[in-house]
């Protein structure tokens, strides 16, 4: 159970991905879009050599649980496939 006020951040996402990620838990997130951030495998050192191609960019997202809210984790999980 996330308690209401918890911060939450989630890595290792698409960009392309993160709007509909936000949709799916914005009942239940305060996303604080001033601490998103993007990193391309490129840009990290050693990434290619560990890889061995480029993996792309990749994002993260960080929200707080609403204060009248609080949230499963297995509901957070069937929202991720849903």
């Amino acid at each position: 159970m996330l308690s209401a006020g918890a911060w939450l951040c989630l890595s290792g996402i698409r960009p392309s991905q993160v709007d509909s990620l936000k949709a799916a838990y914005d009942e239940y997130i305060d996303w604080h879009d001033d601490m998103y951030g993007e990193l391309a495998a490129i840009d990290t050192e050693g990434s290619i050599d560990s890889y061995g191609f480029d993996v792309g960019v990749w994002s993260r997202v960080v929200g707080r649980v609403k204060k009248d809210s609080s949230m499963d984790i297995e509901k957070m999980s069937e929202l991720a496939v849903s």
